[in-house]
Order: structure tokens, then C-alpha cells, then sequence
């Protein structure tokens, strides 16, 4: 599903990636990890096409990743990133957006389905009626993986989504997202939670060889 050849990446002088190679097979799932300043987030941005590629190739679902073809890759990839900002003022507009949108209007919203999912991951249905900004970062980043789920995104991409939350939360999201990956989805994670790492089928640490 993701392959990616040589990837060199660097910003003036330094290097994010040096001759970066590794493949994500279809329907695994797979936790990125490595020290602070390693690289991680800037992995997962390159494979969405917001850095640009010095050397090497990305390759997404038989695409290979270019300024022409990125939007429309991206458009099969839910990513969640860690610090989520939304241009909404209520939760209900957040979730029901990306419903609308012209790539995904073949995914009817259905609140019920929606409220289902929420269940699974611990969330309280009043959250739905909310402001935005009464809500916790690790609530959006979990609303956000329920519309993603709800999207059918052949892709999901996540950075640090349980590092906000207690135990159980993340045990909950840890289920959650074995459940849709048995469903064929591809999901790539950033994350130093060692229970979410050992849910992975793999895990792959970036480090200064890299480099």
C-alpha cells in the first residue's frame, strides 16, 4: 500500500532523512517511534506531500506521490495529526463537514453511526453539541478517527493520538483502530505508547542512521 525508495528530505543544511526506505503492506498497521527530534511527524507529513522531496520516491496505493497527484492521494488518507486545528465553532459542523465534501459524498453522515463509533472510543454523545473549544485535544483527535472510520479512508495516519489520554481511553482506541484495520484499512502511527506500539504488527524506529 505505501512503499517508499530512498527518501532524502533536509531542510538548508540538514537531514531529516537520508536514503530513507521502508514498505506498509495493505491492511497493517504499523507504529513509527524514535527519540524527540528524530523525524517522525516529518515522515508523515512527506507521505501526505506537505514537504518537499529532495531524492527518492513515495509511492501510495500503486500512485507515486507528486505536486500533481498529492490531493488526490490525500483524499484517500484520514490523517489525525496531534494538535488539531479546526476552523469550526461547534463540534456538530466539525464531524458533518467532510460529509460535504465532493470526494466524499458517497459516505452518507448518520449521527446514530456516528454515536456508535463514540461509544467504542469512550466518548460521551453530548460532546456532538459542543463548542470546539470546550473540548479536550484528545476528544478531537478521537471524534476526528470516528469520521475517518465513518469515511472508509483506505489510509489512516496518526500522530500521537493516546498521548493525551489515561489507561482505559487508550485501551479503547487501541481496539478501535484493530477493529478497523481487520477491516482492510492501512493505518501508520506515531507514537511512543508502548500498549498501542505492541497492538502494531510492526514497529519501526527512526534514528540518527537515517540521517
Amino acid at each position: 500500500m505505501i512503499k517508499i525508495e530512498n527518501l532524502s528530505i533536509r531542510f538548508d543544511d540538514r537531514y531529516l532523512f537520508n536514503s530513507l526506505s521502508m514498505e506498509v503492506a495493505d491492511g497493517e498497521m504499523v507504529c513509527i517511534s524514535g527519540g524527540s527530534g528524530s523525524g517522525k511527524s516529518s515522515l508523515l507529513k512527506s507521505l501526505l506531500g506537505f514537504l518537499p522531496i529532495q531524492e527518492g520516491r513515495i509511492v501510495i496505493n500503486g500512485k507515486e506521490l507528486t505536486a500533481d497527484s498529492s490531493e488526490s492521494i490525500r483524499r484517500e488518507i484520514g490523517w489525525i495529526p496531534q494538535e488539531l486545528s479546526l476552523p469550526f465553532e461547534w463540534v456538530g459542523e466539525m464531524v458533518e463537514t467532510p460529509f460535504k465534501i465532493k470526494a466524499n459524498r458517497k459516505n452518507a453522515f448518520n449521527k446514530q453511526a456516528l454515536f456508535e463509533i463514540f461509544k467504542e472510543l469512550g466518548l460521551d454523545t453530548i460532546l456532538y453539541d459542543k463548542r470546539v473549544s470546550e473540548i479536550s485535544g484528545g476528544q478531537r483527535q478521537r471524534i476526528m478517527i470516528a469520521v475517518s472510520a465513518m469515511l472508509n479512508k483506505k489510509i489512516m495516519i496518526l500522530d500521537e493520538p493516546t498521548s493525551a489520554l489515561d489507561q482505559d481511553s487508550c485501551r479503547m482506541v487501541v481496539n478501535f483502530l484493530d477493529k478497523i484495520r481487520r477491516k482492510g484499512a492501512t493505518i501508520i502511527i506515531v507514537s511512543h505508547d508502548r500498549l498501542l506500539a505492541s497492538s502494531c504488527d510492526r514497529v519501526i524506529e527512526l534514528n540518527c542512521d537515517n540521517r
